[in-house]
């Protein structure tokens, strides 16, 4: 079942429910008020029965119930034929009769009758015959010298009442059949008009999907409603995803032309182990086979590392003093320094929530960075402080420096510029992009100074703690 045809009968079933309600509200109220004015009138009735019944305050006798005039002028504005009139004595026998009854008695309600005789008004219904309407019987008191002598009965047929009823039924069926076909009509249109643009997003959507085409946007000129929020979403979303394809094609071509390079060199290696006579020459083609392979191992190890950071599976944060870390990764660098000076120049006591372990490969990487850059009478210097609430840890080295063309790139994978030709064959070309996806890991940030020919400065901005 489409989503139209569900908005269609649930509006046309809320109408017919809000008709139905007003219905037997309407139906309940009509029949209350013609109930009322009915008995209304049969109490105005008897009391001008009684009266002629009764004139005055003259003591009654069983004969003044006999010739009393049971046939008074119609009511004014009556609804129906005159209503029926006739007086019971003490023993339920008819005593008198009015004309239209022609003879024939009201049917009696033994209950009624009794109430009336114990001094007490009541209504009854009651019919004499199940194909005729029933008759509604008021039972009034007779007193004389404060002592029931006899019963008052005055009823109404409810033909007129039962028929205006039926026809306000058959009134209020045509209206809900009305109601329910205007409201299937209406809701329809309503719902057409209202999934029109879904249905057109659907469409280029699918073809979108169809074409494979992710840099297509779903084109929408209606208001800025749900349905605009969600073209706006859709679009939003076909941008992530052609983002991710491109990150994902470029990364793919990166990784190949990364390994392409040392499988390369590993294969020429290997194959000139069987040409190569010389044992010194064979030697040395297995040196540089091991470090391809060391290279690819480095290479993948970061490919994995980065594939575990985006998952978020990497970073376990406890507290922990992170210049102890500081102090026991430049201890572990120091001796791959090879001729350049290594500083702790100045290491404050800074508590924050992290993975030591991850902590000390941010470090590490920007030391190796700084290694690569930095010529061997150079000078490699660490800070630790407090600023702010934060803790700022800055690697500052005296090396080659970076081009201001290449500093806003310098974080992304594989992206190496206008870098030495030690760093494209000794790098991977990820340390940096590590740097600033554990960092953020960490809720920090990684910000990167340089000056060609100067040196370069790369500062780490973590949450401190107190």
């Amino acid at each position: 079942m489409s989503l139209r045809l569900r908005l269609t009968i649930a509006y046309a079933l809320l109408q017919v429910m809000v008709v139905g309600v007003l219905g037997f509200v309407l139906h309940a109220a009509m029949l209350q008020q013609l109930e009322t004015e009915l008995q209304n009138r049969m109490e105005l009735r008897a009391q001008q029965v009684e009266l002629a019944v009764r004139p005055g305050t003259t003591a009654l006798a069983r004969e003044d119930l006999v010739s009393a005039e049971l046939n008074l002028p119609p009511l004014p504005g009556r609804i129906g034929p005159a209503p029926y009139v006739q007086v019971l004595g003490k023993d339920n026998r008819v005593v008198a009769t009015s004309d239209n009854l022609q003879g024939r008695p009201l049917p009696v309600d033994a209950t009624s009758v009794a109430s009336a005789l114990a001094g007490r008004r009541s209504f009854s219904t009651a019919t004499e015959d199940a194909d005729q309407p029933a008759i509604r019987v008021l039972s009034v008191p007779i007193t004389s010298d404060r002592m029931v002598i006899g019963v008052l009965q005055v009823g109404r047929s409810l033909r007129v009442l039962e028929e205006t009823m039926v026809q306000l039924r058959a009134l209020l069926g045509l209206l809900g059949v009305g109601a329910l076909a205007a409201a299937g009509l209406t809701g329809w249109l309503v719902a057409h008009q209202g999934l029109r643009p879904l249905f057109s997003i659907a469409r280029q959507a699918a073809a979108i999907s169809a074409q494979a085409d992710f840099g297509g946007r779903i084109r929408y000129a209606g208001p800025s409603d749900e349905v605009g929020v969600l073209a706006g979403t859709v679009n939003q979303l076909l941008a992530r995803v052609s983002e991710t394809l491109q990150t994902h094609r470029d990364f793919v071509a990166d990784t190949s032309h990364e390994l392409r390079n040392p499988l390369l060199a590993l294969q020429t290696n290997l194959e000139l182990i069987d040409r190569v006579p010389d044992r010194d020459a064979r030697l040395e083609c297995v040196r540089e086979a091991r470090q391809q392979v060391e290279r690819m191992s480095r290479l993948v190890a970061d490919l994995l590392m980065l594939a575990r950071i985006e998952t978020g599976q990497v970073v376990e944060r406890r507290q922990l003093a992170l210049d102890r870390v500081v102090q026991q990764v430049a201890h572990e660098v120091r001796p791959r320094a090879e001729g350049r000076h290594l500083a702790l120049e100045h290491v404050e006591p800074i508590d924050v929530l992290g993975d030591e372990g991850r902590l000390a490969q941010i470090l590490t990487n920007l030391l190796d960075n700084a290694l690569r850059h930095t010529p061997r009478d150079g000078t490699i210097s660490i800070r630790l402080e407090r600023q702010d609430g934060w803790a700022h840890l800055s690697v500052t080295d005296t090396g080659e420096g970076i081009r201001p063309a290449d500093l806003p790139h310098i974080f992304e994978r594989f992206y190496r510029g206008g870098r030495s030709a030690a760093d494209r064959d000794d790098g991977t070309g990820l340390g940096l992009a590590i740097v600033k996806y554990l960092t953020e890991a960490h809720d920090g940030r990684v910000t990167a100074e340089s000056e060609l020919g100067r040196g370069s400065s790369f500062a780490v901005w973590l949450p401190a703690r107190r």
